[in-house]
């Protein structure tokens, strides 16, 4: 075979390849105009400007989606889709708001935000201006890419300053706002955080051995890894058969402690759709409270008579790391598909600490009790 058979030969198998794995390009997204529909609901308004796209698993189906960056107006959006056949499919969208839009860049030694660019800190090629930084990252448990941003924000009397936020499956589970009465943001203004592979967690102000501190996933949301203070964090719930009324499941329930090492540790579960509950087995530790047995009611700061059933844990010496497990049956009475409610509680010192609480950014509701619960059976895994 000669130069230019040779040549042409390989030319036309390029070509070949190109028709044949259309889907592999890198710049496949939604136009404009889609883009606009899908988010917006309308084919008019203001120019989109795409600044970015990137193709990347970010749920448990194994098609891979494209997360698309763009401006429009004052806002800045990242936003996903999901090719099917020659269509797109929608999937949801985080959306950001800055009065002034354009080219900015933090001043380490000045300790704020400047407009313009400086040679050596150049932004990254998927970034905006409101959305300065994007990272995609595993969380525990997860075979997928959860997304994490730094924000650019602006209010008084912060002026410009940035935090993190953390998204699962488009659902927000860290919210750096939280942290705007924070000391080191009030100086700096600026969080910075970094990704940790090997524990999939993330860490703020990194480099500062005063402020660093940990966050972990607890399968609802990010939480403070705080010292003495335990994270009961969700692994799997098995129910086996599926629920239905008036037949009797096994529930297995697996967590794991990403926090650290504590004493003693209560966890609660609740059954508000009411139903029939009963130990799988003898376990150390574990009582059950049916209703109208006598419970305690944080809130009323009284004894109540339980208005449905409650599983309570004593759990000694949880070390970090370490899974833990609890059986029982339950058998549902009103409906197929019966909330269980979450919740851990431990003791600091004098007072009483529960995850949730009236901090927490994932959904919750509270128990008989008046505790923040968690909706445990909403969990997939």
């Amino acid at each position: 075979m000669n130069f230019y058979s040779y040549r042409n030969f390989l030319l036309i198998f390029i070509l070949f390849l190109l028709g044949f794995f259309p889907s592999c390009s890198q710049k496949e997204h939604p136009s404009e105009k889609e883009i606009r529909v899908f988010v917006y609901g309308r084919e008019d308004g203001e120019p989109i400007r795409i600044l970015g796209q990137k193709q990347i698993n970010l749920d448990e189906s194994p098609e891979m989606e494209t997360l698309v960056l763009f401006q429009s107006g004052q806002s800045e959006v990242l936003s996903a889709f999901r090719k099917e056949g020659s269509s797109w499919t929608f999937l949801w969208k985080l959306e950001f708001f800055l009065k002034n839009l354009g080219p900015m860049y933090y001043d380490g030694k000045q300790n704020k935000w400047s407009a313009g660019s400086i040679s050596g800190i150049e932004k990254t090629t998927f970034a905006g201006d409101c959305l300065r930084r994007i990272v995609l990252a595993e969380l525990p448990g997860d075979n997928f890419n959860s997304v994490f941003i730094e924000v650019l924000s602006e209010e008084p009397p912060l002026g410009l300053f940035s935090v993190p936020m953390g998204y699962r499956k488009g659902k927000k589970i860290w919210d750096g706002y939280q942290l705007k009465e924070h000391e080191e943001l009030k100086r700096s203004k600026r969080v910075e955080f970094e990704y940790s592979a090997k524990e999939k967690s993330f860490r703020i102000f990194p480099t500062n051995p005063n402020y660093s501190q940990e966050f972990v996933f607890n399968g609802w949301e990010m939480i403070a890894n705080l010292p003495m203070q335990p994270v009961p964090s969700f692994v799997s719930l098995d129910v086996l058969p599926k629920f239905e009324i008036g037949k009797e499941s096994l529930v297995t329930l697996q967590l794991k402690n990403r926090g650290n090492y504590v004493s003693l540790t209560y966890l609660s579960l609740s059954f508000p759709d009411v139903g029939s509950l009963r130990l799988a087995n003898e376990t150390q530790g574990v009582r059950l409270y049916k209703k109208g047995d006598i419970v305690y009611n944080v809130v009323q700061n009284k004894k109540i008579p339980a208005e449905y059933p409650l599983l309570e844990v004593t759990k000694e010496g949880w070390a970090n790391n370490f899974r833990y497990g609890i059986k029982f049956y339950y058998t549902p009475i009103t409906t197929d598909n019966p909330r269980i409610l979450f919740r851990s509680t431990y003791k600091f010192y004098q007072e009483i600490i529960s995850i949730p609480n009236q901090y927490s950014i994932a959904p919750y509701e509270r128990d008989q009790q008046g505790f923040p619960s968690y909706i445990l059976n909403q969990m997939k895994r």
